[in-house]
Order: structure tokens, then C-alpha cells, then sequence
């Protein structure tokens, strides 16, 4: 798998080099040290000189002080550790019953010598508590300010010399003093990484960029070639030897490119993780880049606003997902930008390719997409007029240039309409517009269940209402809930009178069967249902939700009826085979189908009678288990059934609020 993974990313890699190469082979110059420049040496476009603005980042940052914080805690924690050792001092000088030897063994944790140990010990309390103050004045002196590490021994010299010039102490104590301060003292002032860190990027920030504008001067005809300037030119990456292949040049791009690659690939790992682990529709998403690039790059020798850079943006919106067209729409222009150079392309392809991202999604037919190529033409069309009043005088070129914006929009939708069925079928991507185009009553499978399963047929249409304002209540894909929802008992279509809501005036055929064979009848609409959407080539997240809806719930009208006669059965063989709802589509559409079923049953409904099967619905098939598989949360739950109750009391509304006395609700 990791092997596929790396092959589709090499694929992208070379195409994409191969193509950038392609565009931006330099013209070719000899140049050396000491002779004259046989002609004009311009820059080609808009380029930072990186060796002067460097320099100058350098500059700035060695001028930034490094910024210190003072931990106060230090402060406190060396004044008690000195007090610690003091009251040691005393517990011991009061101590009878130890030696002298073996009163100074106690300290050998401390670095302070046996000789000022024992001045300690045999000094009254009275002195030795003078000297503790003296000794908290001079860490406070020192301390407020704070010490560094490097500080720390010159600052331990200066104590030293200020012990030793006091004539408050004798020349022992004093040394008692120096040698307490040196044990215990340590820095308390530490560098700020973070802040100095931010004062070293504003710094850097700071700095303007050296920039060779397009159409600059590098060497002049005739002047004399310095290395300076061969240094600047093979930095700019320009222009290359006669006769040799720029290998700058082929690094450049080859770094964009896996800088560029690499972001992408950080960008599915964060957001996208299920695209990236699927490697069909990775591979879809390469080529869709690719083949955006090898169309449009070509067209720039017609014009660079002719170029339909927006298919990539459409096509991913609609296949895969609008904030992955977004990110893609920005590697996109920036290839087109490296490839093209033009500053008006960029802007256009960004603003206008982060737009078709959006517009996309209001797509409901395919000729939709039509209507939003021209609005994305519009897009173009006003970017490139206001860009070319700022940077030009030629209307004639102006409008010409507009008007191929324009086109470039139209051009684009073109692209997509003829290739969408293409991505479609061969990377078996369900698309709104697919799911649109099956949920049409006309189609034939839906034809056939209203002839021949009527009461399915509108059971379907219910729970599809149900399932989709669940649906979107939780943030789950609601219209492919409700989609699924008219396709999730197409099985009913082989043995359609089986099933109750079907069964209009002729007798019930499971009166005559017994009750094992009736369960299986009921659960095979599973596995028929199955068969039949494949025959129709319906999507493999519709047959998905039609092997899940029933999950293993117990078909147990027939288990029960089973027991009173007397039979012999295990529950597992009145349960539906499953698998249980694997997403929450599924598990919506199997409450929304029991919800339905449930309630129609209900004689004279109320509010309240509702509202309590459904209760009992949603609580029944979360004790049951069949809910475990399908991320469903408890919040999720009560969203649907308030949803649920929206739905069946729109539909009982008139019954419930405005009986008839005497008479029949309407």
C-alpha cells in the first residue's frame, strides 16, 4: 500500500517537473570573470534577490538583544534552603549527645568545608542569626536583578570582596558567609527562547525583500563580468552556461515542488485522512491536478486568460470536497504562476478558483455547472478589467484579455460537464448530481415500485422525508439519506404481497406459511433488494444502506408467533443477517423506516402518541445494539427525534388539531 502511495506521489512529481522545466528553461548566456557581457542581461520577471536580502536578515537579527525573565521562585527557594541549613545549625549545637566529627558528617550534602561547618556550630545564635540577615540582605541586592548562568562566578568573586571588606565579621565568619552565599546561590535570570524567538521574526519581518523587478538590468553590454555578479545571477537562477543544463535551475523547481507536494500531503493527513488512506481516490485527485495543468499551461502561448485553470477547482468540489478544491486551487496557481510568470494570471486564478470551490456546491443539474462557468467568466472577467486599469493603458488589449477571461470560465465547465461522467464511473465517486439524477420518479426502478409496490413506494417517499430532515439536523449527507431512502426496500419487488403495506384488499399470504418460512421471505428483501441495485448499477453507498438499514435487528411479529405454536426456533434465525448501520445515513434511514412503519399503525394519532413511539422506536434499536457501528451520538439521537416529530406531525397536522366531532378525521 505504501508502495502505491509513493508511486502516485513520484507521478505526480515528475509531471509535474517535466512540465514546470518545460516553462522555465533560462536562456542561455557564458559568462566569466573579467571578460565584457557580449549583450544585455535583463531579469526575466520579478525576482527576490536572495544573497542581498539575506545580508540584510542577518543584520537585523544580530541586532536583536535577547530578552530575560527572573523566576521569582529561585529567589525564595535559596532563602529557604539557607534557612534550612540554619536551623540544622541550631537543632545540632543544641545536641549533647553527638561529637563534633560527627555533628559536621551531617552537612556532607552541602558544599561548605568542615572548618567553616564547625565555626558554625560553635558560634552562639545570637551571631550566627546576624549573620543569616546579612547574608538574605546580599542575596537581595544581588537577586533583584536577576543572575544569569554565565553571572554566577564573577558575581561569587564580588561577594567574596564585599565579605571581606566589611568589618561587621571576623575573618572566620566571613568566610562561613562566602562559602553559605556560594553553596546556595544559583542564576535565577533565564533567557526568554519564545520572546527573543518573536523579536528575532519581527526583525526578520522587518526587512524588505530585495527584489530584481522583470525587465531590470543584471549586466550591461559591454561591462566587465565581476563573480559578484555571475554569484547574483546563478542565485536568481535566470540564466544558465552555455552547453550545460542548469542544475540550479532543476533544484529549484524540484524543491518547489516537493515543498509544494509535501504541504498538499500534510494538509490530507490533517483534514483529509480517509482520501489519503484510499488510494482510488488519491490517484483521483492527482490526475484531475494534472490533467488541469497539462490542458491549461499549453493554451498560454494563445493567451495566458484563455487557460481553464478552474477545472481542477470544480471538478474536486464536486467529486471529493470543497475545502480540498480550495487548498488545491492555491498549489494550482501557484504552478500556473512558476510556469507562466504572470502576476494578473495569479491573482485571477486564485480569487476566481477559490470561487469556483464555492459556487460548485449550489450545483444541482449538470447543466448547473453551465450557469456557474459563466458566473465564474463574470468573476474573471471584472478581476482581469480592474488589474488591467491599474497596470495598463491598451484598452484594445484590456478588453481583449477580459473577454478571454471570460471565455476561460465557460471553457472551464465545459471541461467539467464532459469529463465529470468519465471520474464519475471509473473511480465509482457518488457525486449530488448523480444522486439527483436516480432519486427522478421517472427512473425505472422507482416506476416499478409505484405499479407494483404502491404502498412501499410511499413508504419509501415518508421515510425519505424523515431521513433527510434528520440528516440535516446532525450534519450527515442528507440527500444521499433520503436517495437511499427510496431505494432501501427494492427487494419488496420480487414477493411485493408479502409485505403489509401492499396488502390492499387480497388476504395475507403468511397465513398460510409457517412462521419460519415467513421470516425468511421478510428478510430476504435484504439480499433480493441487493441484487436488484446492482442490476441497476445503483451506488455502492445506496446498496450499502439497503444491507444495513435492518441491521440484525429480530424480525419478531414471526419469532413470537413461532414460540405460540409451539415450534422450535433460535432467535438468531429471525434475525436479519446485517451487517449493522455502518454510518449515520444508515442508521437514520433504519429509524426513519421503522419510525414510519411504527406510526402508521398508530389508530387516532396524537402528539403524544407520537412522540412516544418514537421514543420507544429510537430506544428500542439503541438497546438493541444496532446503533453501536454507526458514530451516532446521544445528542445526534434526540436531534432526530425532535426531526421525526417535525415530519409526522406536518403530516398528521390537520388530524390531530382539527377533528371532525361525530365523524372521521381528515
Amino acid at each position: 500500500m505504501k508502495l502505491k502511495k509513493f508511486s502516485l506521489a513520484l507521478l505526480f512529481f515528475v509531471i509535474n517537473f517535466l512540465l514546470l522545466f518545460t516553462f522555465l528553461s533560462p536562456q542561455k548566456y557564458e559568462l566569466r570573470v573579467g571578460e565584457r557581457a557580449q549583450e544585455d542581461i535583463r531579469a526575466t520577471k520579478d525576482i527576490e534577490n536572495k544573497i542581498e536580502t539575506e545580508k540584510l536578515i542577518k543584520k537585523a537579527v544580530e541586532n536583536v538583544q535577547p530578552v530575560y525573565r527572573i523566576n521569582p521562585t529561585v529567589q525564595a527557594e535559596i532563602k529557604s534552603d539557607i534557612d534550612n541549613f540554619f536551623e540544622q545549625i541550631y537543632i545540632l549545637k543544641d545536641n549533647k549527645d553527638l561529637e563534633l566529627e560527627d555533628k559536621i558528617k551531617k552537612f556532607k550534602e552541602v558544599k561548605i568545608s568542615e572548618k567553616s561547618i564547625a565555626k558554625a556550630l560553635s558560634m552562639d545564635k545570637q551571631r550566627l542569626e546576624y549573620l543569616k540577615r546579612y547574608i538574605f540582605e546580599t542575596i537581595n541586592q544581588i537577586m533583584n536583578t536577576g543572575i544569569t548562568k554565565d553571572e554566577i562566578d564573577p558575581l561569587k568573586e564580588a561577594i567574596a570582596d564585599s565579605f571581606q571588606e566589611t568589618n561587621k565579621f571576623k575573618s572566620d565568619e566571613k568566610l562561613l558567609g562566602i562559602e553559605i552565599i556560594n553553596a546556595f546561590l544559583r542564576p535565577n535570570k533565564f533567557l526568554d527562547i519564545e520572546k527573543t524567538q518573536q523579536k528575532i521574526e519581527e526583525a526578520k519581518s522587518s526587512v524588505d525583500k530585495v527584489i530584481i523587478k522583470k525587465g531590470d538590468y543584471i549586466l550591461y553590454k559591454g561591462e566587465i563580468v565581476t563573480q559578484e555578479k555571475i554569484d547574483i545571477i546563478n542565485s536568481l537562477g535566470i540564466i544558465e552556461k552555455k552547453g550545460r543544463e542548469d542544475f540550479f535551475v532543476n533544484i529549484s523547481i524540484a524543491t518547489i515542488l516537493l515543498i509544494l507536494e509535501g504541504l498538499l500531503g500534510i494538509y490530507l493527513y490533517m483534514f483529509h485522512r480517509n482520501l489519503l488512506e484510499n488510494e482510488r481516490k488519491l490517484l483521483l485527485l492527482i490526475l484531475i491536478l494534472i490533467t488541469t495543468l497539462v490542458l491549461s499551461l499549453p493554451l498560454s502561448v494563445i493567451s495566458v486568460y484563455i487557460m481553464p485553470l478552474f477545472t481542477a477547482s470544480m471538478l474536486i468540489s464536486i467529486l471529493l470536497d470543497s475545502k480540498l478544491a480550495i487548498v488545491c486551487n492555491f498549489l494550482v496557481s501557484i504552478m500556473a504562476y512558476l510556469a507562466i510568470g504572470d502576476q494578473n494570471l495569479f491573482i485571477i486564478s486564485l480569487i476566481s478558483g477559490t470561487f469556483a470551490s464555492f459556487a460548485s456546491l449550489e450545483i444541482a443539474q449538470r447543466r448547473s455547472i453551465i450557469f456557474t462557468g459563466a458566473k465564474i467568466g463574470i468573476v474573471n472577467f471584472l478581476l482581469a478589467i480592474s488589474l488591467g486599469f491599474m497596470y495598463t493603458t491598451n484598452l484594445r488589449e484590456l478588453f481583449l484579455n477580459s473577454l478571454l477571461s471570460l471565455l476561460s470560465g465557460v471553457f472551464s465547465s465545459i471541461l467539467v460537464v464532459g469529463s465529470l461522467p468519465l471520474w464519475e464511473h471509473y473511480f465509482d465517486i457518488l457525486t449530488s448530481l448523480k444522486l439527483l439524477e436516480i432519486s427522478n420518479p421517472n427512473n425505472e426502478v422507482l416506476k416499478r415500485m409505484l405499479i407494483e409496490t404502491p404502498g412501499t413506494y410511499h413508504h419509501s417517499i415518508i421515510v425519505g422525508n424523515l431521513a433527510e430532515r434528520a440528516c440535516d439536523r446532525i450534519g450527515a449527507n442528507s440527500l444521499l439519506a433520503r436517495v437511499a431512502s427510496y431505494y432501501h426496500d427494492i427487494g419488496k419487488l420480487t414477493r411485493p404481497y408479502f409485505f403489509k403495506e401492499n396488502q390492499i384488499i387480497i388476504e395475507n399470504p403468511h397465513d398460510k406459511i409457517i412462521p419460519t418460512l415467513s421470516a425468511k421471505i421478510i428478510k430476504d428483501h435484504i439480499s433480493e433488494g441487493i441484487d436488484l441495485a446492482k442490476r441497476y448499477k445503483l451506488p455502492r453507498e445506496i446498496i450499502n444502506i439497503i444491507k444495513e438499514h435492518h441491521g440484525t435487528t429480530l424480525v419478531a411479529y414471526f419469532y413470537h408467533k413461532a414460540k405460540e405454536e409451539g415450534l422450535e426456533v433460535k432467535q438468531e434465525d429471525f434475525r436479519y443477517e446485517g451487517p449493522k448501520p455502518q454510518s449515520k445515513e444508515s442508521a437514520v434511514v433504519m429509524l426513519a423506516d421503522s419510525t414510519e412503519a411504527a406510526i402508521r399503525s398508530i389508530k387516532e394519532p396524537t402528539k403524544e402518541k407520537i412522540e412516544d413511539m418514537i421514543e420507544k422506536i429510537v430506544s428500542g434499536k439503541l438497546n438493541d445494539k444496532q446503533l453501536d457501528e454507526s458514530n451516532l451520538t446521544l445528542k445526534d439521537l434526540e436531534e432526530i427525534k425532535k426531526a421525526f416529530l417535525e415530519v409526522m406531525m406536518g403530516m398528521f397536522h390537520e388530524r390531530i388539531e382539527y377533528p371532525k366531532e361525530g365523524g372521521e378525521n381528515r
